[in-house]
């Protein structure tokens, strides 16, 4: 397990997720959605960044490359 920063778009405050390294990143995204989903909701496509560069949803934790203490950002798709 990997543990990760995680912002969603529209939350106030930041969180810390564990990522698995052969988790999707769509899994990832959905994790943090969850934790945030009290303070935050995101409808329709999502768009999910590492450290401020665009990753592919259908990609794995390990293939994008995620190392401890990353920050992912998740907002909606079109959004920068």
């Amino acid at each position: 397990m990997i543990p990760v920063y995680g912002f969603l778009e529209g939350d106030t405050i930041g969180l810390l997720i564990l990522a698995d390294e052969q988790e999707l990143l769509a899994v990832t995204a959905a994790k943090l959605q969850a934790a945030a989903r009290l303070r935050a909701r995101l409808d329709g496509p999502l768009a999910l960044f590492v450290n401020g560069h665009a990753v592919e949803l259908e990609a794995t934790v390990q293939q994008a490359g995620i190392k401890a203490l990353d920050r992912l950002d998740v907002r909606r798709r079109g959004a920068r």
